[in-house]
Formats: C-alpha cells, structure tokens, sequence
C-alpha cells in the first residue's frame, strides 16, 4: 500500500523467509495471501480507498455517502481532496463508481495510549453511492455478536505483488482466516507492538492466508447469526502470512458509540 503502510515499514526488517516458507505460493505473492481472485458481486461492500491515481487501502461502505478505513490509510486528512474512492468494481483502476471524497475524519485517539491503537476512520463521499449488486453496505458487528474461534473470516483487497514493488493487483482477491489466540498474539508481538483489547488477530494455525500490503482499511466480514457482518478493518502486523505473527485487526464493535457519534455529526 504506498508509504501509508505500516506492514511495509516493519516487513522490511522482519526475516521474510519464515513467511515465504508457509506460502501456499512459495513466497511469490504479497497479494491477499493464499487467496483467490474473486468478483466484487462477492464482496459489493468493498471499496478501493485512493490517493492520487493509485490505489491505497482498502474501504468498507456503511451507508451512501460513508466509508469506514483504517486511520494509517489517511494520513492527509485534512486535505480530502487528494482522495477517491471506487466502488462496485472488480478492478481498482477501471468501472463501478468513481467518486471524490468530501471529509475525513480518523479517530481523534489514534496512536494512543499506544502506536496503531484506534486505528479507525470515518471517510464521507462528496456525491451518494447507487446501491447495485456490485455497490452494498454491510452491517456492523455489535458488542453483543459473538464469534467463535472455528468462525471463518473472509477479508479482501487488491494487495500489493510484492514488498518491493509497492504494486496493486488489478484484481480483487480474498482469503479465508480464523481467530489467534488473543493472549498468545500479543505476546508474540511484545517488544515489536502492542495489541490491545479494541484489536484482534486473525490467521492460520501454519501461516499462509493473510491479508498484507495494500489491504490496510479494508474489511474482514463473518456470518453472526446468519448474517455478514463487518467484524474487522485490516490494521497492521509484521510480514505477511507468518504464523507466528497473525494480521492484527481494528475491532469494529469496539467503536460502536463513536461510529454512531461521528456519522450524526456529519449528517
């Protein structure tokens, strides 16, 4: 994802060997690890979050006219001109929906009490979405949904091809990932970063599936009772695809008052 990433920045020190060997690709691809390429009918809550003409991070449609990312993803928030959005298209760069946002507005706690905590954000469009089958909202996960650790969770995005290169895939990808140990994960990262209650850490067991740079902001979704839901907003972590170092993930019923807070006051 451009220099907004934070996986890059870490992933330049982390050993990228131990990844690669888990791989399902051989270490190849940087994209949605251990993925597959998908069509955003799949997926029409997806949105391509971009600064100039390159695609950034990843978004989540919550009404016509909101986007929620993740903080890291908008750094120039105050100036929203730099930023678009695409939806309802399968490809970053071509079709669905081309709009300009109008206001972006990260939670005022972001970094705090510790670095990458609050990682969320609040992007409103300057024109309203037409709702299609490629262009939907999805619901978010409340304090009260559960999910268990044998859940799927299917998280998506354009990713980048590799560490180096920084180059979006054309394509929309997703892959399949399970919860981490909440306790386990955050002893992993000690010393390299903190995990704190309002985050979460999804993989596998044998690394492989993650989500890596470029699908920063976007959305990890599950079914609760039923119904998908918006469970998680692509954060940060160290490589990708590392077993021992799981996708950390903004917590979204975390942020349910300040969500609701926030929207009321754009509205």
């Amino acid at each position: 994802m451009m220099s907004l990433d934070l996986r890059l920045a870490v992933a330049l020190w982390l050993i990228w060997t131990t990844a690669a060997q888990n791989s399902t690709d051989g270490g190849q691809d940087g994209r949605i690890v251990g993925g597959w390429e998908t069509r955003i009918t799949f997926f029409p809550h997806q949105v391509s979050l971009q600064l100039g003409t390159r695609h950034a991070c990843g978004g989540t449609i919550m009404t016509p006219t909101i986007i929620l990312t993740a903080a890291h993803c908008v750094l120039e928030y105050s100036k929203p001109q730099y930023y678009v959005i695409r939806a309802g298209s399968s490809d970053w760069a071509k079709g669905g929906s081309y709009i300009r946002v109008q206001r972006i507005i990260p939670h005022p706690k972001f970094h705090e009490p510790t670095r990458m905590n609050n990682d969320i954000a609040i992007v409103q469009l300057q024109q309203p979405l037409v709702y299609s089958q490629d262009i939907r909202p999805i619901s978010l996960a409340t304090n009260q949904d559960t999910v268990m650790p044998t859940a799927q969770l299917f998280v998506s995005g354009w990713g980048s091809t590799s560490l180096s290169q920084m180059q979006p895939e054309k394509r929309l990808r997703y892959t399949v990932v399970h919860l981490s140990d909440h306790n386990q994960c955050a002893r992993n990262y000690f010393g390299a970063g903190t995990v704190t209650n309002t985050m979460f850490c999804a993989g596998t067991q044998v690394g492989g599936r993650d989500s890596c740079q470029g699908d920063s902001g976007g959305p990890l979704v599950t079914s609760i009772d039923g119904q998908m839901k918006l469970y998680g907003i692509v954060s940060w972590g160290f490589g990708c695809a590392n077993a021992m170092f799981p996708g950390v993930y903004t917590k979204v019923s975390a942020y349910d008052d300040w969500i609701a807070q926030t929207i009321e006051e754009l509205v």
